[in-house]
């Protein structure tokens, strides 16, 4: 039984108040495309809003502004502010000819994940030509809606641990993936819901199950079967159930299609979408490619997979309870104490001692770690290569769904006098509040400085801060006698501390030296040396210090890559990038190269 609950501030109410501003504040601040794969889900959503609901589609067309007004698509983090410009913020879909061409989506889900985001598109996009940030904004808010709606329910209906179930709700992964567009906070607000509502009919209803709660059951296990692949997982925690008083034997009945259909839709869409989309091609990432070699060799899978699981679990915690997309910036350190803190604080928030039997809390941790690992081994299929040890280092999100059994598995067994669990309740407000907070100055210094957090607090700024970098198969350049590199960039930051440069190989058994030198925008050296080939680490960066005058800060500077050796087969390789990265320019030879820049970083002190 479950003592009842003297209501202070209301878990639930808390939750849908600051859900809602939180994830509202979330959806504006954080630019389109950078959440985890949030162009792909957008392409999905064009394309059903345009009434096409399968994954993939060839030969189709779609507007450029897609992918021009998305963050990921920039090759080097720089400022986001230039999204709100009434330039980018205003453009429309008809604004321009220019279209893509074959494009498909990797957005695989159930269409009925996006269906309400759809319907808005179609509704704003083609009817009112409304601008396309100021929609996708709306767009994140309806999924975001649709997530808090559900937790507040799952709150709700849960008998005990209510504090534990707001404090994982909003924690700052879970809020981040409900306010962009993905799968992930549909999937995990249904799944909260139906955790909330199975553990309230176990504990609530055990001389006979209420028809509104048996029909909220049918009602969330066909969305679970509409949710991400494998959600389904979750159909286990019925057995908490089997022997409660079903109204009539009809209703055993009604939910036992419903968990066949669901099982059904899940099963037979995951399936049919990864046959038809990319991940079915047969390309190296290829799932019919990756289980080959699984079965060719299940030792090399199993091994790594244990491995993985192990190293790099302090990295999956990290990412459940906080990251950004793509793992971009760096999430404040403080965030994760304070955090912390307030889940601890929750657990001593309960109304009163919670009579669970100890073999049902066990089957939830049990149940928990059971779908922990299946899903990382899922997962680890999907991004599987021989002899791989960290594929899924840091997808923590993916424990967002499953966390509250753990948790609701060890509350109630605390209890604690109303004075100190007042004071409980406002250490877990205050910690989400707080944490609100760290995240957001997160926000900033990752979406909208070209200086990360640590900079902030004192450290020194390295830029630029790369995206979307491969140094596999990269344009080179080639230095030896006679040639001259020079790559000018923009300092963003404060006053020029060093300088690097990515080389890719250098002469065995020379001499010789690479001389390379940086000047400022007046032409006044900053840095010169000449390091011996001898000296130089190859695949890596080479660092030289720069001493440019005390009252310099930002401005232009060049580096010049040459060589001393008059054997011309004593050849230096640097490394560029695929495309324009940064403000400067790149002369190899004495001729521009057009859409290249050298690979490099510099360093100054923080802003």
């Amino acid at each position: 039984m479950v003592e009842r609950e003297n209501k202070l501030i209301g878990a639930a109410n808390f939750f849908l108040i600051a859900g809602l501003l939180i994830g509202i504040f979330y959806c504006v601040t954080v630019p389109y495309g950078a959440g985890f794969d949030e162009e792909r889900h957008l392409v999905r959503i064009y394309y059903m809003s345009e009434n096409e609901y399968l994954p993939v589609f060839s030969n189709v067309s779609i507007h450029q502004e897609v992918f021009e007004l998305s963050y990921q698509r920039r090759l080097a983090q720089s400022p986001a502010f230039d999204l709100f410009s009434r330039e980018n913020f205003l453009r429309r879909f008809g604004d321009s000819d220019d279209l893509r061409y074959g494009q498909g989506t990797q957005s695989i889900y159930s269409p009925v994940i996006f269906f309400p985001q759809a319907l808005l598109g179609r509704y704003l996009w083609w009817k009112f030509d409304f601008p396309i940030l100021p929609t996708i904004i709306l767009l994140r808010i309806t999924g975001l809606a649709i997530y808090v709606l559900a937790g507040y329910f799952a709150i709700r209906a849960v008998p005990f641990g209510k504090w534990v179930f707001a404090l994982l709700a909003l924690s700052p992964s879970a809020m981040f993936q409900a306010s962009t567009l993905n799968g992930d906070g549909f999937t995990n607000g249904i799944s909260f819901a139906f955790i909330g509502l199975i553990l309230g009919i176990y504990l609530n209803q055990k001389q006979g199950i209420k028809s509104s709660s048996l029909w909220a059951l049918i009602v969330l296990s066909l969305l679970l079967g509409f949710a991400k692949p494998g959600a389904i997982i979750l159909f286990p925690l019925l057995l908490l159930i089997v022997r409660h008083p079903f109204p009539s034997k009809k209703w055993i009945l009604f939910l036992g299609v419903a968990l066949a259909a669901s099982a059904v839709f899940n099963v037979g869409w995951s399936v049919y979408a990864t046959n038809v989309s990319t991940y079915g091609q047969g390309g190296e990432q290829s799932v019919p490619r990756q289980m080959g070699s699984l079965l060719s060799d299940p030792m090399s899978f199993i091994m790594p997979l244990a491995q993985g699981m192990v190293a790099t679990f302090p990295y999956q915690v990290q990412g459940w309870i906080a990251a950004y997309g793509y793992w971009a910036g760096k999430v404040p350190s403080p965030l994760y104490i304070i955090w912390l803190i307030g889940l601890i604080a929750a657990f001593f928030a309960e109304p009163g001692h919670v009579t669970i039997p100890r073999g049902v809390r066990f089957f939830l941790i049990a149940f928990f770690v059971f779908c922990c690992v299946v899903t990382y081994t899922v997962a680890f299929v999907g991004n599987y290569a021989t002899g791989g040890v960290l594929a899924l280092a840091k997808h923590g999100r993916y424990y967002i769904p499953y966390a509250p059994m753990f948790f609701l598995g060890i509350s109630g067994l605390v209890t604690a006098n109303e004075e100190k669990r007042r004071l409980a309740e406002y250490v877990a407000v205050g910690s989400i509040l707080l944490t609100a907070v760290f995240y957001s100055i997160g926000i900033y210094t990752t979406y909208y400085a070209y200086c990360g957090y640590d900079a902030y607090v004192g450290g020194t700024c390295s830029l630029p801060t790369y995206k979307n970098l491969e140094k596999e198969d990269a344009p080179q350049a080639e230095i030896y006698s006679g040639v001259e590199v020079r790559q000018s960039f923009t300092n963003f930051c404060g006053r020029l501390q060093a300088v690097s440069v990515f080389i890719k190989s250098v002469p065995d058994d020379s001499d010789g030296k690479l001389l390379f030198t940086v000047f400022d925008e007046k032409q006044n050296i900053v840095a010169e040396q000449g390091i011996p080939f001898r000296e130089i680490v190859p695949e890596d960066y080479l660092t030289i210090r720069a001493d440019p005058p005390p009252d310099s800060r930002g401005g232009e500077f060049t580096i010049q890559l040459t060589t001393d050796s008059s054997d011309s087969q004593d050849m230096v390789i640097a490394l560029l990038t695929r495309g324009d990265y940064y403000p400067g320019e790149l002369i190899v030879d004495g001729a521009v190269k057009q859409r290249s820049d050298l690979l490099i970083h510099y360093v100054c002190a923080g802003p």
